[in-house]
């Protein structure tokens, strides 16, 4: 019985690391995606000039999806909304079209 009771601790540690390890990237991996994200659109779909950030995130069908804003200039209190998706198991990044965005949305 005694060493039942030191076990439960040991199990239920190993029981949270795995847990906490499966639920979605680290920290350093999300920073890492929304960087990517923001520096694809402005290469790819942002106006020439325009700040792009990463304003939210979340996961949909094992995808992460994060939210952009692009704005005119850093001082604008006016700003358009964009799409990211990254996807985990090919190492790509994709930007959504108007039409493709409510599959994405939260």
């Amino acid at each position: 019985m005694q060493s039942m009771k030191s076990a439960f601790p040991v199990l239920v540690l190993a029981s949270l690391t795995l847990i906490s390890g499966c639920s979605g990237p680290s920290r350093e991996e999300l920073a890492r995606i929304k960087s990517e994200c923001a520096s694809f659109h402005k290469q790819e779909r942002a106006k020439y000039g325009a700040i792009v950030k990463p304003i939210d995130h979340w996961t949909k069908d094992g995808h992460i999806v994060v939210e952009l804003s692009e704005k005119a200039s850093e001082d604008a209190s006016k700003y358009t909304s964009h799409l990211c998706v990254y996807d985990k198991d090919k190492g790509s990044i994709a930007l959504p079209s108007v039409f493709e965005r409510s599959r994405w949305s939260k």
